[in-house]
């Protein structure tokens, strides 16, 4: 709809609101509206509009990895209150055993617990969650955060220091064939998680100061968290499936995947078109000599590293043109 721009004294411009909107949220004289410019718009709302989300989740007939995406749904969706229900005296495994893949890895892999302690877990995880009340059959949580550009800018920072660390461990166990280098692999991970989607959450209430970059954060976010869960899958296999095996046919695509990365993590924040133009003349050096790479792997184990070092690869593709999509 169209609105005409009407003047009221020397320096004051006004303009009216839709009347059928007025009468909605029951507006008058002197009531108040938040007015946020987003590029070249403004978004105007009221209190009413901003209400709190609200959604249920019931435990009973859900296993975990269920469990965990109904979690994840609600809080990345923007949700600022949750009521979990379970059975009277429902128990559980750890939330977190099933984000494990190996026996060995035995820290998240607890006896049955309770469902309030089980929730407890689970809101660990996410950002801004916290309970607030309970009762034999249920558990109240609550958002307790306040989104900006500002957390989104330092969490989104995080995400990326953290796939650096993972990145950077991942090729120092290779290249000194020491596994033991990545035993907190999996703690790692869940703070890259809990980060990640704290950005979508903020993303999904707030948007970014930038509008017409939401969606390419969106997509930057997903690829990086995928990143980050094939160097923890490359990490476990390390430690163990195939434990201090020679991965020597697989150590000059790891370091030429390392390069890219260390020039991606610079150009993110300082766009480069130097550093875009290597990032691409390591990848078509890559591509013309990864046949005959793969063909002197002599193991399954050399193998299955690189194929998770070419999918790598193939995501730091996308997050480079993603990240020139940013610029324009």
């Amino acid at each position: 709809m169209k609105r005409k721009v009407i003047s009221q004294g020397h320096n004051t411009l006004t303009m009216t609101l839709p009347s059928e909107w007025v009468k909605k949220f029951n507006l008058t004289r002197g009531s108040e509206v938040d007015v946020v410019e987003k590029d070249n718009g403004l978004f105007i709302s009221t209190e009413k509009n901003d209400r709190d989300r609200k959604a249920e989740i019931d435990l009973d007939g859900l296993d975990i990895p269920t469990i965990w995406k109904y979690f994840m749904a609600v809080y990345r969706e923007g949700y600022d209150e949750l009521v979990v229900r379970h059975s009277p005296n429902q128990k559980l495994e750890s939330p977190y055993k099933y984000f494990c893949r190996h026996d060995a890895d035995v820290k998240y892999q607890s006896e049955e617990i309770s469902a309030l302690e089980f929730v407890h877990e689970l809101v660990n995880r996410f950002i801004g969650f916290e309970i607030i009340s309970h009762d034999d059959g249920s558990v109240l949580i609550r958002d307790m955060s306040e989104p900006s550009s500002k957390e989104f800018d330092t969490s989104l920072r995080r995400v990326l220091l953290l796939v650096q660390q993972m990145s950077e461990e991942t090729f120092e166990a290779l290249d000194s064939s020491d596994s033991k280098i990545l035993k907190h692999i999996h703690d790692v991970d869940i703070n890259l998680d809990k980060f990640h989607d704290y950005c979508i959450r903020i993303l999904n209430k707030i948007g970014h100061k930038e509008s017409r970059k939401t969606n390419l954060l969106f997509s930057t976010l997903f690829y990086l968290e995928s990143v980050g869960d094939e160097f923890k899958s490359i990490s476990h296999h390390l430690l163990f499936d195939f434990n201090n095996g020679n991965f020597e046919h697989v150590i000059d695509i790891s370091e030429s995947i390392k390069e890219q990365l260390e020039l991606y993590f610079k150009l993110f924040y300082k766009f480069d078109r130097e550093k875009i133009i290597r990032i691409s003349e390591i990848d078509k050096n890559r591509y013309f000599g990864v046949k005959s790479k793969f063909k002197e792997t002599e193991t399954n184990e050399e193998r299955e590293i690189f194929h998770h070092l070419r999918i790598i690869a193939r995501y730091i593709n996308t997050l480079t043109e993603l990240r020139i999509e940013m610029e324009y």
